[in-house]
């Protein structure tokens, strides 16, 4: 029980959900180049590795991860908002960048002290 109240568990699982979602839709995009299906895939590859050193990880690994999330949503979210898309795509990424900030802000917040175990 005390695991799901971790808010490491929270941003593994919604890391691995969006992720893991994200490789199926481009899989499953025929219009992709190789090229662009590759580097989608590798982001969201990254966010994975990532999540899993979560799982092992110390402090550093947790550091790193928030701030790759962040930057990344703060930068691909903007992006995103400035873009010519449709309403609907705009509101899931923009839900999806703040639940994923939101939730790398709180690990980061009640992060245990020293160089134990992130979680």
């Amino acid at each position: 029980m005390r695991l799901l109240r971790s808010p490491i568990t929270w941003l593994v699982a919604w890391t691995v959900l969006v992720w893991v979602t994200r490789i199926d839709n481009v899989v499953g995009d025929d219009e992709l180049s190789t090229r662009g299906a590759t580097w989608r895939i590798g982001v969201a590859g990254l966010f994975l590795v990532g999540a899993a050193g979560l799982v092992v990880g110390r402090q550093r690994v947790l550091a790193v991860f928030v701030l790759w999330t962040c930057g990344y949503w703060l930068v691909r979210g903007t992006q995103i908002l400035l873009a010519d898309h449709s309403l609907g795509f705009t509101v899931v990424h923009t839900v999806l960048m703040v639940v994923s900030i939101g939730l790398a802000g709180w690990a980061w917040v009640v992060r245990p002290v020293g160089p134990g175990p992130a979680g």
